[in-house]
């Protein structure tokens, strides 16, 4: 009985083995006919990235001798040269090159959904999809790779890259942290490093710090380059990460005839500049031979300061000189999504003393564009005004709703400041068109010491002519100009502020002022026309009064100080408008300046 038992189990075992080996065959079988379906999945996807990255160069338009000259920098391979003029128009995909990406895209589409899990396939499938303007359902196929995937950190980089090219920094930039925080240290400090962005004197400052100070540069750095501080999220920094993840994903591509493997002169050019915008095939006169030239986006400004430390944002420019932004010869750029287009914002910087402490006024004038003037008047757009200490952080910040006049958002802000080194940061953001503006730049407020004159900037407004003069700087009758480019036939009108005037013994004050105006080279005048908060010996022989009177009175009072001054008879040029007050009792004498451009009549 006991050995039928165990025979019948021995051969209920048996059964059950049997069972198991025929169940795991089968299992493994089917694990073959999958893996077999993913690779001819991975290969007709391979193959049909091929052929989009083929097309891509074999149909770019010809043109001939275009590509010679020498470069203006050296990058690895790659000859580098900037378009300081007129930037031409980048030439068009031809339709079969949007057709080849299209099938591509579904043909990774199809690889994706048979190994979801794979970054190769996603990360191919969502550059495609950013390359074809499908921010959306880039991010939509990052997500689902993010479920699919064990990857921690690639799952964040994926994601956090379409939610950039959708424009959504913010979130952007939140993903980037996450998934850098678990990349391994060495290679988390490759992608926060910014070496190639700098400057050959500011890279060597900053290789010279130890890791503290230069992620301490590399916080600075960032939020000096942030393109709006009206926007959500750092722009800049998103870009810059996105960079990275796009290297990542080109280094991936198949190579075709007219490309060259990567490297890390391509990886340099990409966190530079970003990916190449359009192609042109340049085929030589004389031995036809064939040479690609790639574009990067004409419409990229220079947001990175290359020289923080040791330049600085440096002060405002003078008139008529283009901003820093428009820096052609730019060792990085950008063109955010969060807005259309981005312009100089036109403005004065006036600064008031006020007892130990410095009124900081800026006026503003953003014309609007074509586009923004397409939808006809009454447009509105967010402005603020933002300052920050010399370490990069933010101070204060006035911000109010602007409506347009005519064709033009006017903004006046002012804010109270102890003595010191700032940066402010002049903003305007258009609702409708998305047009911004914007000035940032340094300035240096210094406050009169107990008993010394003190005596404003010079703020320039349009002329009282026969209207009350101001009193105060809110008078109505004050209106600042925003663009110090003035014509030849105008008047200024131009409105200062004394105190610390002496008692002269009977409760008045006297004084005497004197305005002057002198034309000026354009080296050396950005230092002519800062704060002037001390003693200056007289005005020479070459600059003769155009305006003096004397005045008194109450001490120990604010004296405003207005006036116009009729250009009448100057040529054009730069100019310096000089404004000198003596104390008639104590004899102390203060002089005040601010640089003007006329133009040409017919400019």
């Amino acid at each position: 009985m006991q050995e039928r038992f165990q025979a019948a189990g021995v051969g209920r075992c048996l059964a059950i083995l049997l069972t198991l080996f025929v169940h795991a065959t089968s299992a493994l079988g089917a694990q073959d006919t999958a893996n077999a379906a993913a690779e001819r999945h991975r290969r007709a996807a391979r193959k049909a990235e091929a052929e989009y990255e083929s097309l891509a160069r074999r149909l770019a338009p010809a043109t001939f001798g275009s590509g010679g000259g020498e470069c203006d920098e050296i990058v690895g391979r790659f000859c580098l040269r900037f378009d300081t003029g007129e930037p031409r128009p980048v030439p068009p995909e031809a339709p079969r090159v949007v057709e080849a990406r299209r099938n591509a895209v579904e043909t990774l589409r199809r690889a994706f959904a048979a190994v979801p899990g794979d970054l190769r396939i996603a990360g191919s499938l969502v550059r495609y999809l950013v390359e074809d303007g499908r921010p959306e359902e880039a991010v939509a196929a990052a997500e689902a790779f993010a479920w699919a995937t064990s990857d921690s950190t690639w799952k964040e980089l994926l994601v956090a890259f379409g939610m950039h090219a959708r424009g959504d920094d913010s979130a952007a930039e939140r993903r980037f942290a996450e998934g850098i925080a678990r990349l391994p240290p060495e290679e988390a400090r490759r992608l926060e490093r910014v070496d190639v962005l700098l400057a050959a004197e500011e890279r060597r400052f900053y290789r010279g710090l130890d890791e503290e100070g230069q992620r301490q540069y590399e916080r600075e750095l960032w939020v000096a380059a942030d393109p709006l501080y009206l926007t959500p999220g750092n722009e800049a920094r998103a870009e810059h990460f996105a960079r990275h993840v796009w290297a990542r994903l080109l280094s991936q591509a198949p190579v075709v005839y007219g490309m060259v493997p990567w490297g890390k002169d391509l990886d340099e050019l990409t966190l530079r500049y970003g990916v190449p915008v359009g192609r042109e095939r340049d085929v030589s006169s004389w031995t036809l031979d064939v040479r690609m030239i790639e574009h990067f986006d004409p419409d990229q400004l220079a947001y990175v300061p290359e020289r923080l430390r040791t330049r600085g944002l440096g002060e405002a420019p003078l008139p008529g000189d283009p901003s820093p932004l428009e820096n052609p010869r730019a060792r990085s750029g950008y063109a955010p999504l969060t807005f259309r287009r981005l312009l100089p914002f036109a403005h004065q910087v006036t600064r008031f003393p006020a007892g130990d402490s410095v009124v900081l006024r800026v006026d503003g004038a953003l014309a609007l564009d074509s586009v923004a003037l397409e939808g006809g008047a009454g447009r509105t757009a967010a402005t603020a005004l933002f300052v920050l200490d010399s370490a990069y952080v933010h101070v204060t910040e006035r911000r109010e709703r602007a409506a347009s006049v005519r064709d033009t958002f006017f903004v006046s802000f002012e804010t109270t400041l102890p003595p010191g080194r700032f940066v402010y940061s002049l903003e305007a953001l258009e609702d409708e068109t998305r047009l911004a503006g914007r000035a940032r730049y340094e300035v240096t407020l210094e406050a009169p010491g107990p008993g010394e004159l003190a005596l404003s900037d010079i703020l320039i407004a349009h002329p009282y002519r026969d209207a009350e003069l101001p009193r105060t700087r809110d008078a109505p009758g004050l209106a600042p100009r925003a663009l110090l480019i003035v014509q030849p036939t105008d008047t200024l009108g131009l409105y200062a502020e004394v105190s610390g005037l002496a008692d002269g013994g009977d409760g008045a004050t006297r004084y005497r002022v004197e305005v002057s105006i002198r034309r000026t080279g354009e080296s050396g005048i950005s230092r002519a026309v800062r704060w002037v908060g001390r003693t200056l010996g007289l005005v020479g022989p070459d600059t003769p009064p155009r305006v003096s009177w004397t005045g008194a009175g109450v001490a120990g009072g604010v004296e405003p100080l207005a006036v116009d001054l009729d250009l009448a008879g100057l040529k054009p040029g730069l100019y310096v408008v000089q404004l000198a007050v003596e104390d008639l009792v104590t004899g102390q004498r203060r002089e005040s300046q601010k640089a003007i451009r006329i133009a040409r009549p017919d400019a």
